[in-house]
């Protein structure tokens, strides 16, 4: 009874971790290009042709990000097999705090492969809920992992930090999930 009762703990223990995957902190949550905070995904899809890697996230960027213009939109070209969205979302900071987060995400095809980048990142937050929104560039709160912060209303320029790497690490999932093997 010892084993299985260990092996249940163990699976438990697993599960459970496996569910915190949006708390916690990153050691480099806010990745810096040319003083920018840029993420940037590179992935190989070997044996997959340039056409149908874009083809796939196309379908799926203008099915997510296509609907309303007033919040998101996607520019495709076909030539160069480049995907370009540009978005506003929520993002929750944690229990009680939340911002509103637009961000630019340009994605570049080509033969086996793709390269997804995230940037021109920047914050509409309203800590008092006064509808008294502005505008804060990502490098202005989260650059050297918060530590870099210039805005006083922003507090624990960390959570953003955090939520925005968690934010990139889930969209850059949705892209691949994009390109799922049985999907045509």
């Amino acid at each position: 009874m010892g084993k299985i009762g260990l092996i249940i703990a163990g699976l438990f223990c697993f599960l459970f971790c496996g569910a915190q995957g949006q708390k916690g902190s990153v050691n480099q949550c806010s990745p810096m290009k040319d003083g920018k905070v840029c993420y940037v995904d590179a992935v190989d899809m070997d044996g997959m042709s340039c056409e149908r890697i874009f083809k796939g996230i196309s379908k799926w960027a203008n099915k997510n990000y296509g609907k309303d213009i007033f919040l998101s939109n996607v520019v495709t070209n076909k030539k160069k097999h480049t995907i370009m969205v540009q978005s506003k979302v929520e993002l929750l900071l944690n229990e009680t705090d939340k911002t509103l987060v637009s961000y630019r995400l340009e994605i570049e095809c080509k033969e086996g492969m793709y390269r997804c980048k995230m940037t021109n990142i920047t914050y509409q937050y309203d800590p008092y809920n006064q509808k008294r929104y502005k505008n804060y560039p990502a490098e202005d709160v989260i650059a050297d992992g918060g530590k870099g912060n210039k805005v006083p209303i922003i507090k624990a320029p960390r959570l953003f930090c955090n939520a925005t790497f968690f934010f990139a690490e889930n969209l850059f999932g949705d892209v691949f999930n994009s390109l799922d093997e049985r999907a045509e």
